[in-house]
């Protein structure tokens, strides 16, 4: 159906067109066309239309806002009487943004939900301004546009502010106007770096969405305890301000038995934990955990103490998709998150893992979802290490790797990808190959193959050679090399060497050269 914008489906049966104020029903063949006014439709059917406009408008919307139900109620008189007659069932709300005359709209339009979106960072951006010919007064102007929707404190139902470093008097305002209390508040997200004492007057009991950007809120726990219907909960860019100890994190969020999504980044490490041994040699251990039921995405960005302590005090059952970032330390020491994590792991059982090496200060460890298996890590699955060089990087995915139990029965092909900078400590590759005992196949860059051929032919302790000890079940080794034409200059006996090794041990390895663009 077609109607200012508004479409519905047809079949071959029956096509409805609709252009305005004019509908044209297309029946049989054998019937011929009927034409009739849309006004002959009654009140209920054009409900019915309004209604599926609106929620097929929400569902395929790249943005998420307010319908336009304004331009339907500007039709007629009949029209406007049915949507306003329906406020509830048509999701009716008001979007008031940092351009909107909100005063004049709370004026005009009946007492509809607010639906509050400001960003403010252009409107402080002396080059925006003199492109656009805005004036400096115009972030006056959105600020008071701002305090005027914020005002209505029980009608609005969502709130977004996007704003970096504000002025001083703007900052006190927000923070004035945010310390109290929302009843109606279903979602709200904060990017600015704001010093809260208090958010929504510590209480939220409508809360389904909350997003915190930069924000020190030292009081979160207290609000947190008050919204037992929370769904989604980011906490993003936590400045050292905002730390909150990781046993207060975990009893904060057993209050959230609905919460289906969790997200918590740090925007450093944080100085406040103390050493992993002296803290678990003082906690007594946990008898039970409690769970978060329907949590099925988790996020993490930290150092790794402060996720092991909070992952030893709960479960989630229905966990589906994670991505943990470990910022920049020395030793990873993860026993909880490894129990954390095992258990869905251990069923999955993965047999492909990527090792990703990206500059000199970022490495992935992920692995590829199987559609074929129904439960756990079906989507997005990865850890993320920072460090400060490149040998730190790989001694750190070293660590990590070697307590993940799985990892050494279930990888079957292990695949390295890495840019210009990456270790190539031999030694720190053999530490890494040895939490892969069972890989069949391994590829490699061409860039590493003289590192990687000098770690596997490296002595060991006890033994001659490690040809026949490190990745005991590799049969097959590709190395991939630039197609670009580009000529890398390896030497080529170090890998020869290995493979000739393997064949006298009498576990024979077959090697290929694979050759991909950049954009491959």
């Amino acid at each position: 159906m077609q109607m200012d914008g508004l479409s519905m489906g047809s079949n071959s049966k029956n096509i409805v067109v609709c252009q305005r104020k004019k509908l044209l029903i297309q029946r049989e063949p054998s019937q011929g066309l009927q034409r009739v006014t849309i006004g002959s439709l009654p009140d209920n059917v054009l409900l019915d239309i309004f209604d599926f406009y609106q929620v097929v408008i929400h569902k395929h919307s790249i943005h998420d806002r307010p319908w336009n139900w304004v331009k339907l109620v500007h039709v007629c008189r009949r029209w406007r009487y049915i949507i306003f007659e329906s406020p509830i069932r048509l999701n009716l709300e008001l979007l008031c943004t940092e351009e909107s005359p909100v005063r004049k709209l709370l004026d005009v339009w009946p007492p509809f939900p607010l639906v509050i979106r400001f960003n403010f960072d252009y409107l402080f951006d002396t080059v925006y301004c003199e492109l656009t010919g805005k004036h400096p007064g115009a972030s006056i102007e959105s600020t008071d546009n701002l305090i005027a929707a914020l005002e209505r404190r029980d009608r609005v139902r969502e709130i977004e502010i996007d704003i970096t470093d504000p002025p001083d008097d703007i900052y006190e305002q927000i923070v004035t106007a945010m310390e109290k209390p929302f009843p109606a508040l279903r979602s709200l997200s904060l990017k600015s770096y704001l010093d809260l004492k208090m958010l929504l007057n510590g209480s939220a009991p409508s809360l389904r969405d909350l997003t915190l950007s930069e924000i020190s809120l030292p009081s979160l726990p207290q609000l947190l305890s008050s919204t037992s219907d929370l769904t989604r909960l980011s906490l993003l860019d936590i400045p050292d301000s905002g730390y909150i100890p990781p046993e207060t994190m975990a009893t904060t969020l057993s209050a959230l038995p609905k919460l289906e999504s969790l997200n918590i980044q740090f925007e450093s490490p944080t100085p406040h934990l103390e050493p992993s041994l002296e803290r678990r040699t003082r906690a007594p251990p946990l008898q039970t955990r409690f769970i978060l039921p329907v949590l099925t995405f988790l996020e993490f960005q930290g150092v790794s103490e402060y996720l092991d302590v909070l992952a030893a005090r709960f479960d989630a059952p229905l966990l589906d998709e994670f991505m943990i970032t470990f910022l920049h330390q020395p030793v990873f020491d993860i026993p909880q998150v490894v129990r954390f994590f095992s258990s869905y792991l251990d069923p999955f059982k993965p047999s492909s893992l990527t090792l990703k090496f990206e500059w000199s200060d970022c490495a992935y460890i992920s692995f590829p979802s199987d559609t074929t298996h129904h439960s756990a890590f079906s989507q997005i699955h990865s850890w993320k290490i920072m460090g400060k060089d490149p040998d730190c990087q790989l001694t750190s995915v070293a660590q990590i790797c070697s307590q993940i139990p799985s990892f050494r029965s279930s990888v079957k092909s292990l695949i390295i990808e890495c840019g210009d900078l990456v270790g190539r400590n031999p030694t720190l590759w053999l530490q890494l190959f040895h939490s892969f005992p069972a890989a069949q196949s391994l590829q490699i860059p061409v860039a590493l193959e003289p590192s990687i051929a000098s770690a596997l032919e490296t002595p060991t302790e006890g033994s001659p050679t490690a040809a026949a000890e490190v990745l005991p079940s590799l049969h097959s080794l590709s190395i991939v090399e630039n197609k670009s034409g580009e000529t890398v200059h390896v030497q080529q006996q170090p890998i020869q060497s290995f493979i000739a090794a393997r064949q006298r041990s009498g576990r024979t390895v077959a090697i290929s050269r694979v050759q991909k663009s950049n954009s491959d």
